[in-house]
């Protein structure tokens, strides 16, 4: 038995075990939107003012996850007419759905700067399985590297599929989500063993 036990702490020594890196969204430096088109014309961009999330980066796949919240009250497109409107039952319901979360399963890498997140949105009350292509990835190379995580992510969704109102006066019902986002390093540190 203490051969067995001798043997494990030597393969965690030799590099089992390995320290994945925890990034914070910067709500500062990170933009949240989307954009609908109503009969091939581009009818409104809009973008989240409120929102945290944080994600974990590791090129072996095994400990990477993306977790996002955010707060739908805090839609603006710079309108002063259609953001109360975004807000209202004929959006997003904002009052009865003040939430809207990304929770990630799994995430595989594509080369160096390209990546895809599988995993679950729910917005409106409904959760169904959306798909994160990511872009333009850039992390520090080594682990403990000093520096910001940056990424481009994008997913299209259908507004029908969550339960959400769309037609002619309402815009149609295909969203094009873009997440421009920057992390910066946390102090949580995931753990993972191989």
């Amino acid at each position: 038995m203490k051969y067995v036990l001798a043997a494990t702490v030597l393969l965690l020594a030799l590099g089992g075990v390995s320290a994945a890196e925890v990034y914070t969204l910067d709500i500062l430096a990170t933009r949240v939107g989307f954009d609908i088109e109503h009969f091939g014309l581009h009818l409104v961009t809009a973008h989240f003012r409120d929102f945290d999330g944080d994600f974990v980066f590791d090129r072996s796949g095994v400990a990477s996850r993306v977790d996002v919240t955010v707060r739908t009250e805090s839609i603006d497109c710079g309108d002063s007419h259609w953001n109360p409107h975004l807000r209202s039952p004929e959006w997003l319901d904002v009052q009865q759905y003040p939430l809207m979360t990304y929770h990630s399963h799994q995430i595989q890498f594509d080369g160096e700067d390209r990546a895809q997140a599988s995993g679950d949105l729910t917005l409106h009350g409904v959760t169904r399985p959306v798909v994160l292509d990511v872009s333009q990835l850039r992390c520090p190379a080594a682990a403990g590297a000093a520096g910001s995580c940056s990424f481009v992510a994008r997913a299209r969704v259908k507004r029908s599929d969550y339960g959400l109102p769309h037609g002619f006066w309402t815009g149609g019902d295909q969203v094009d989500i873009t997440i421009t986002g920057v992390g910066t390093r946390s102090q949580k540190v995931s753990t993972v063993t191989h």
